[in-house]
């Protein structure tokens, strides 16, 4: 017979797993349009998602055994390695995916390897006999277990930086369209997986099945509240814009090109007037010239991988002469719709934002604000 406080364990263990399953089934099942044939772009890491929570079900074994010594040390094991890896594996896909930087989705995919061989060689080892998790097989196990844990632990703070490296160049302007980056759904987002890991450590450490249990309750909410969290798209992209963003940049200009080997970094006062010049000019051909803010997400990297100069030496010039990547883009854009007024006065307002390089969702918000800084 079991005690109570197993059952309730029991218990606790199969509603989280079962919220896992069904997080999984929703996110796999629920493709409201127009969104669901561009899931891949609107969702990052949709598929990810399904999968990372699908493989809660290794923790299953507790439930029909909670009073298995053997059972109790998988969960621990895999609820130490789990919750860096999954929040770690999710920061990377998703925000990875959005700044397309192949080397996070690649860092995840690596990852996944010695997670996986860990979790099925514990799971093996609850259904053999005591002894196999003793002894110096069992030190030898638990030792490579939590260096692996600090190895995720690690990749998830680089994930944390990542996204607050982002937040910073969103708010210095590193794109003219102040829905590129999904800035609100980062601030938050952030403190779920922090919450995750903080709970999933706390109740490890301690090790008690009434820990563990409400633990394992604590964590089924962040379930649920992660779900919610993911269910709409925070890319506020318009549809009939994606076929535009997905296709490659234009190949620079050998006029600017013929410059572009990257500087080394070093601070922007250090540049001479004659650089400045240099940069202003490649920044006004790409800019104007080539017409580069007609791009509805035009980004200061963009910018700067185009001119063929150092991305700091850039942002100083373009405070300094134009009053700053953001401002130089939206002012390019009012102007190329004043324009447009003017030579087409039958145009209907949401033809002028679409063909000046506005988002219909930020133009009014631009125009405002630009109003104000004037």
């Amino acid at each position: 017979m079991y005690t109570l406080q197993e059952l309730l364990f029991s218990a606790s263990l199969a509603v989280y797993v079962a919220t896992s399953i069904f997080f999984a089934a929703v996110r796999w099942g629920h493709k409201c349009e127009p969104y669901a044939k561009h899931m891949d772009y609107y969702y990052p890491t949709w598929k990810v998602l399904v999968t990372c929570y699908l493989s809660n079900i290794i923790m299953a074994p507790a439930i029909f055994l909670p009073a298995s010594e053997d059972a109790m040390l998988q969960l621990r094991m895999l609820l130490t390695l789990a919750s860096p890896f999954f929040c770690a594996v999710l920061l990377f896909s998703y925000f990875g995916k959005i700044q397309k930087n192949e080397r996070w989705c690649r860092l995840m995919y690596i990852l996944s390897i010695p997670f996986a061989v860990v979790a099925i060689i514990a799971t093996v080892l609850v259904f053999m006999p005591e002894t196999q998790l003793q002894g110096a097989f069992a030190r030898l196990f638990f030792a490579v277990s939590g260096t692996l844990g600090l190895v995720y632990l690690i990749c998830f703070i680089m994930a944390l930086r990542m996204i607050v490296q982002e937040l910073r160049l969103s708010m210095e302007e590193e794109y003219s369209n102040p829905n590129d980056f999904p800035l609100r759904f980062a601030s938050g987002i952030m403190w779920i997986p922090l919450t995750h890991l903080a709970v999933s450590w706390i109740v490890t450490y301690i090790g008690t099945h009434g820990a563990i249990s409400i633990g394992l309750l604590a964590l089924s909410g962040i379930n649920i509240a992660l779900l919610i969290g993911v269910l709409s798209p925070h890319r506020a992209i318009e549809v009939d814009q994606l076929k535009k963003i997905l296709e490659p940049s234009e190949t620079p200009s050998p006029e600017i090109t013929s410059e572009a080997s990257f500087v080394a970094e070093e601070s922007a006062v250090s540049m001479s007037e004659e650089r400045k010049d240099e940069i202003a000019k490649a920044i006004h051909y790409v800019v104007e010239e080539k017409q580069g803010y007609l791009d509805q997400h035009f980004s200061l990297t963009d910018l700067a991988n185009k001119v063929g100069y150092n991305r700091t030496y850039v942002s100083a010039v373009l405070k300094e002469r134009f009053g700053g990547f953001f401002v130089y883009i939206n002012r390019c854009r009012l102007a190329h719709a004043a324009r447009l007024r003017v030579e087409r006065p039958e145009i209907s307002v949401s033809e002028l934002i679409d063909d000046s390089g506005f988002s219909r969702t930020t133009y009014y918000k631009i125009r405002r604000q630009l109003k104000k800084n004037k």
